[in-house]
């Protein structure tokens, strides 16, 4: 009995005393943070083309169309836009926009006048890597990467004649977006690149604001400017193109944010 009473004694001792038999302590969930943000844009690009280009026709005849007359309808039009930013400042930034315009006008060729049919799709795809400085009220986004064009142009005269080109090219990119906070829930952002490569010479100048909707959402409205100054092939040659356009028009889009 005398060893019964020492034992629980020295039992309640060691429990009380702090021992090695202690209450367990539940550690608090720390919910993980991603260290990513993404934003996913689909937009509606209301684009027109001006400028020039010069095809070849079957007669050998250089072909100079002027596209601010001709390519004023909006057929078809796609683009998406998506970013991530990692909290280390980089980050990447995809676009991929795709229109298709088509008009019709009368030129003289050879002294006669004869009706032009123009139908263009283009799709220009963009990969950036990007680095984001922040600043007091906003920040800058340095980016370089490509631009690669796909180009398809049907022109139709009324002569046998018919020229159909498909031209693709990439250009080699560098730019910078800057963003600053207007209010709580409005920003303004302005953006250009220059670049070179497949084609002479193509730039950007974009700007805009965009307004929070919520946390998750953003509506973006801007203004989008694209030139491009491309040629190939030999004067008077029957693979001779020049394509030297500006795209341009407003762009309404969703950002969505997660």
């Amino acid at each position: 009995m005398k060893k019964i009473v020492l034992s629980t004694a020295l039992f309640s001792s060691l429990l009380f005393a702090g021992g090695d038999i202690a209450p367990v302590v539940e550690e608090p969930v720390v919910e993980e943070v991603s260290s990513w943000n993404f934003e996913l844009s689909p937009y509606l690009a209301m684009s027109s083309i001006s400028g020039n280009s010069a095809v070849v026709t079957g007669a050998a005849n250089t072909l100079d169309l002027e596209f601010n007359n001709i390519v004023d309808a909006l057929e078809f039009g796609a683009a998406a836009h998506f970013e991530g930013h990692h909290s280390n400042g980089w980050g990447f930034w995809i676009d991929y926009n795709y229109v298709s315009l088509g008009g019709t006008d009368t030129i003289p060729l050879g002294g006669a006048y004869i009706l032009k049919e123009v139908d263009i799709k283009q799709s220009v795809f963009e990969g950036y890597g990007m680095y984001r400085q922040n600043l007091e009220n906003g920040n800058i986004d340095y980016m370089a990467g490509i631009r690669r064009w796909k180009l398809k142009m049907d022109a139709t005269l009324n002569t046998p004649n018919i020229n159909n080109t498909n031209n693709d090219w990439t250009d080699f990119v560098v730019g910078a977006r800057w963003t600053t906070n207007l209010s709580e829930n409005w920003k303004f952002h302005v953006r250009g690149d220059i670049g070179a490569g497949g084609a002479d010479f193509t730039a950007t100048a974009a700007a805009g604001v965009r307004y929070s909707i919520n946390e998750w959402l953003d509506f973006d409205f801007q203004y989008k400017a694209l030139w491009v100054d491309y040629t190939t092939g030999t004067p008077n040659t029957l693979d001779y193109f020049k394509y030297d356009t500006l795209t341009q028009g407003p762009i309404i889009g969703l950002n969505f944010k997660f």
